[in-house]
C-alpha cells in the first residue's frame, strides 16, 4: 500500500481526502492547530520513505496576518529540505494568476496583485524544484469538514450571527470531494503538471455566503460585506482536467445545503 504525507488534515480538502481514501493509502496525517513550531518539529520528524507528500497548509487570503501568511511558502521550503523522495503535490490557488475578466487556463500569467497570492506562487517555485511534483489550482473550497471559512459560514447561517465577507476577490467554489477525486486522479499520473480544478461558477466570498443563506431561509441575510480593495476577477477554466479524468464539476444548485448543515 502506497504511503501519504498529508499535511493540514482536518482543514476541508485534507479531511475530505484522509476520509475518501483512507482505505486506498496509508495515510499519515499532520495537524498544524499546536501551533507553527510544533507543527515544523513534526514534519521534520518523519520517515523519508512516503510516496506522496501532499501540502495541504493554507493560510487564507483574508486573514490580516501577513507574517503568518508565509508559511504558505514556508512549508514547502520544509517540504524540499526534509523530503527527497515521493512526489510533491502542493494545493495551490487561482488567485496566483493575474486579474482579469477571462476566465485563466493553466498557461495564463501569474502575476498576482495579493500577498496571498504571491506567497502561493513562491510556494508553487519551490514545489517546481522537485523531480516529481503536482500542483494544484483549487478554486474556494467548501463541503463537509472539521473546519474553514465554510463550516464559519454555516455556523453564522444556524445562529443568524453578523459575519463579515469579502467582496473584492472573485473566485470559482469547487467541493471538497471533487478536489480530492481530481487530486487522487492526477497525482497517479507521475507527471509534472499544474492544473485548474474548480466548478464553472465565479463569484465572491460574500456571494458565495449569501447563496449559501438564501438557499435555507427567506429572512434578510445577516452577512456583512466588505470590500477589501479594487475589484480583483480570478475567475478560472478547468476543461482540461475535466476531459481529462472524465469529472463534472458539482454546483451549487446540486447541493442540499440543509443535509452539509447537520
Amino acid at each position: 500500500m502506497e504511503k501519504i504525507l498529508l499535511m493540514d488534515a482536518d482543514e476541508s480538502f485534507g479531511f475530505r481526502f484522509a476520509k475518501d481514501f483512507a482505505e486506498t493509502y496509508d495515510i499519515h496525517l499532520l495537524y498544524p492547530g499546536k501551533g507553527i513550531k510544533n507543527y515544523i518539529e513534526s514534519i521534520m520528524s518523519m520517515e523519508d520513505n512516503f510516496d506522496y507528500i501532499i501540502n495541504n497548509f493554507n493560510i487564507p487570503f483574508y486573514s490580516n496576518n501577513y507574517e503568518y501568511m508565509k508559511m504558505n511558502s514556508g512549508t514547502q521550503e520544509i517540504i524540499n529540505s526534509r523530503f527527497k523522495h515521493g512526489e510533491k503535490i502542493l494545493i495551490s490557488n487561482q488567485m496566483v494568476y493575474s486579474s482579469s475578466a477571462q476566465a485563466k487556463i493553466e498557461s495564463a500569467i501569474t502575476e498576482p496583485e495579493t500577498e496571498y497570492g504571491k506567497s502561493k506562487l513562491y510556494a508553487e517555485k519551490l514545489a517546481e524544484e522537485n523531480k516529481d511534483f503536482l500542483i494544484v489550482r483549487s478554486g474556494m473550497i467548501y463541503g463537509k469538514c472539521t473546519y474553514n471559512i465554510y463550516t464559519d459560514i454555516l455556523t453564522a447561517i444556524r445562529g443568524k450571527i453578523p459575519l463579515k465577507l469579502d467582496n473584492s476577490i472573485i473566485l470559482n467554489p469547487v467541493l471538497n470531494s471533487d478536489l480530492a477525486l481530481v487530486v487522487e486522479k492526477a497525482m497517479k499520473d507521475r507527471e509534472s503538471h499544474v492544473i485548474n480544478v474548480a466548478a464553472g461558477d465565479s463569484m465572491t466570498l460574500y456571494q458565495f455566503g449569501r447563496r449559501l443563506y438564501d438557499s435555507v431561509n427567506t429572512d434578510s441575510c445577516p452577512f456583512i460585506k466588505i470590500n477589501a480593495g479594487k475589484v480583483l476577477d480570478y475567475n478560472i477554466d478547468s476543461t482540461r482536467v475535466e476531459k481529462t479524468y472524465k469529472i463534472k464539476f458539482t454546483d451549487l444548485e446540486s447541493i442540499d445545503f440543509l443535509n452539509f448543515m447537520r
